[in-house]
């Protein structure tokens, strides 16, 4: 980032005369501030920011933002009304001062994937910027534009949200040049209230775009479709299903080791390929990342070199082998989109061998909560996995749609029960919501394993 303190005062339309100071960074942590970095004071639920203004001083702050009257002398301190807005205003400045083009990744799941996918598609024709893991709120979002640099003319940026408003203040901060919304699920009800609830929040990232920007929606989805074509009438689209439109992906099959094959179609032509992941999800993944690549005109092989080079992350459906062993672990988080699409993809792996699922509550689905885990319980019996252990509260849920579950408490009671099945090869998945923390129980099992075959 390139910008002095002057710059940012305009940029918040504030009076003053600060100085043309360049800043080195825009910092939120204390504990990270040097010499010539802005701190912005944000007040969450268990901090507030302002308490530690004094610190940030100290450590070289060449100004505070804050919207407390502070005590603090020797450094410059700009008041605002909100500081988590003023943070999302001073990344569009940032932004609009490089130039750069923005595409903005949204959904229900994969948005990271998508991110990942497709910033290692467009690295052979853009210098790309994009946000670390899944950095994507309110203060995410802007701290990932404002370490992009003037030198990289695209930032592929992915956008969460849970609440109703959520998109109009990330849609502003974004304003991209490629808006993708990839999917909608029952994710975040608790605050988005039902499906088209979720699918009008997510669709209305595109009322952002910028003039003469494209909007790329996955057809798949009745109620995401509707909404968007509300705001865009005729948005390009992609899809899963042959022929449906211009771009298309199709999973083929699964290797015994994760890896699959995929058919993936778009007006540069057709490609069958191998790449380091399977499912159907990948598919619409694939599918998203060309229809996005044709409105950035990156060729379609780029979406093949891309698949083909990407590795997962290790807690995103990253598949190893332990032994005699598959280890899935796809434990970030989990909501009944993924999980559904994680358990098939999972099952199709195991092809005849073994199949034991090690899930965990999904959280954040407001009232219905207790129906999605039964829905889920009769997704799991229907699957009919060797063994299947959960973890949580919604254990009596998931058994009312006839799974038949193991519960588990921590590392120790999984392993325990995990020795009494007495398998010699298996495909083990591991997936909840991210406050579950199943990687725990994933890294006990792989060190086990791993232990074993040694």
């Amino acid at each position: 980032m390139k910008l002095t303190l002057a710059d940012i005062e305009r940029c918040l339309v504030i009076g003053g005369d600060a100085p043309e100071t360049p800043v080195e960074n825009v910092r939120t942590d204390s504990r990270t501030v040097r010499k010539g970095d802005l701190f912005v004071c944000i007040e969450g639920d268990r901090f507030d920011g302002h308490e530690f203004a004094e610190k940030a001083a100290k450590a070289g702050a060449c100004a505070i933002l804050a919207s407390k009257m502070l005590d603090v002398r020797g450094v410059p301190v700009l008041m605002v009304r909100d500081t988590v807005q003023a943070l999302g205003r001073i990344a569009a400045c940032w932004r609009e001062k490089c130039g750069a083009k923005l595409v903005a990744v949204t959904g229900s799941a994969g948005k990271t994937t998508i991110k990942e996918l497709l910033a290692l598609a467009c690295s052979n024709r853009y210098r790309v910027a994009k946000n670390y893991r899944n950095l994507n709120n309110q203060i995410g979002l802007p701290m990932s534009m404002l370490k992009a640099t003037d030198e990289q003319d695209l930032w592929i940026m992915e956008l969460g949200i849970s609440q109703p408003g959520d998109m109009d203040e990330l849609g502003s901060v974004a304003r991209p040049d490629v808006a993708l919304v990839a999917n909608v699920g029952p994710a975040h009800l608790e605050g988005l209230g039902d499906i088209t609830g979720v699918a009008e929040a997510k669709a209305s990232l595109l009322k952002y775009l910028k003039d003469g920007g494209s909007a790329v929606v996955s057809s798949d989805y009745f109620e995401l479709w509707e909404a968007a074509r509300k705001i865009i009438p005729a948005p390009t689209a992609f899809s899963t299903l042959a022929g449906k439109t211009d771009f298309t992906c199709s999973f083929l099959g699964a290797g015994p080791n994760g890896e699959g094959r995929f058919k993936l179609s778009t007006p540069d032509g057709d490609f069958e390929f191998e790449a380091p992941f399977c499912g159907d999800h990948l598919a619409e993944n694939l599918a998203a990342v060309a229809a996005a690549c044709g409105a950035l005109d990156v060729p379609a092989e780029d979406v093949v070199w891309a698949a083909q080079h990407y590795e997962a992350d290790a807690q995103r459906f990253c598949t190893r082998q332990a032994g005699c062993f598959t280890v899935i672990d796809d434990t970030y988080n989990a909501n009944p989109l993924s999980m559904r699409r994680s358990i098939e993809t999972a099952k199709c792996i195991a092809g005849e061998r073994p199949l034991v699922l090690a899930l965990a509550d999904m959280r954040e689905l407001g009232p219905g909560a207790g129906h999605s885990h039964e829905e889920l319980g009769r997704l799991i019996a229907e699957v009919a996995p060797m063994a299947a252990f959960w973890r949580g509260e919604h254990a009596p849920d998931v058994q009312r749609g006839g799974a038949h579950i193991v519960p588990v408490k921590g590392d120790d009671d999984f392993l325990d029960k995990w020795e009494a099945l007495g398998l010699k090869d298996a495909v083990v998945l591991f997936k909840g919501s991210r406050s579950m923390k199943m990687e725990e129980l994933s890294r006990a099992l792989t060190n086990k394993l791993e232990g074993d075959a040694a």
